[in-house]
């Protein structure tokens, strides 16, 4: 069989389009499953913006996906094989310094209440001893009388 120029051009413009096609599909299945682990895995019931930014192909036909969740990059590897998303073992100290920073803020609203509460207190027992002292001169001015 005798090709062409014309239709090997055809043959690989074919190729070309296929190949495009087949790994857009996979660069958009690489950022479904990355969206679907960070909402779902890295981020139970807390994950409320999560944004896939981009997937390149990477050595043996795995692609790397990097996101934003939360304010917070991530970098995961998608495997098209196996149809799996990995995003490695990331340090849980972004986290925890989150949480303390909440924490930090929970206390420093509880001592500005509780300041608060005893400047009043002491106001109050103020104007109770105003009182007694009042009274007590009254009384006592009344017994003179």
């Amino acid at each position: 069989m005798k090709f062409n120029k014309s239709s090997i051009v055809l043959i690989l413009a074919g190729s070309l389009i296929f190949g495009a096609c087949s790994s857009e599909k996979a660069k958009n299945q690489a950022k479904e499953s990355a969206a679907r682990y960070w909402q779902d895995k890295a981020y139970p019931g807390k994950a409320s913006d999560v944004q896939v930014v981009e997937a390149e192909a990477i050595d043996g036909g795995q692609f790397r996906v990097r996101g934003i969740v939360d304010g917070e990059s991530r970098v995961g590897v998608f495997s098209p094989k196996s149809e799996t998303f990995s995003e490695g073992y990331y340090s849980l100290a972004a986290e925890r310094n989150k949480k303390i920073a909440e924490i930090e803020q929970e206390l420093k609203y509880w001592k500005e209440k509780a300041d608060a509460l005893e400047k009043e207190n002491y106001k109050m027992k103020v104007l109770l001893n105003m009182q007694k002292s009042g009274a007590d001169s009254k009384t006592s001015s009344d017994a003179k009388n």
